[in-house]
């Protein structure tokens, strides 16, 4: 997992904060990602998988409020390492 939106100082308010799921070595299941800020608000997250690797997922969302936010994933109902992320 890469990329500013699971980043500790990563993250810009109203600024699209992406990230890349890599799931090649994961076999295969169900990505989840969620996003909570520290008011219990979910933001919307947008997932796409890569026109070109099924194993890549491009995620994003926006932060609206300049507060912290956990970044759950999950893969087939486990939750990744080092997740959630704190941002």
């Amino acid at each position: 997992m890469q990329g500013k939106g699971v980043e500790r100082q990563g993250v810009v308010v109203n600024d699209r904060a992406a990230f890349t799921v890599d799931t090649r070595h994961a076999g295969t299941a169900e990505l989840d990602v969620a996003v909570v800020d520290v008011n219990c608000e979910t933001l919307d997250v947008n997932v796409e998988k890569d026109a070109k690797d099924s194993c890549v997922y491009h995620c994003s969302y926006m932060p609206t409020d300049p507060v912290n936010h956990s970044v759950i994933v999950t893969y087939g109902h486990v939750t990744v390492p080092h997740a959630p992320f704190k941002v």
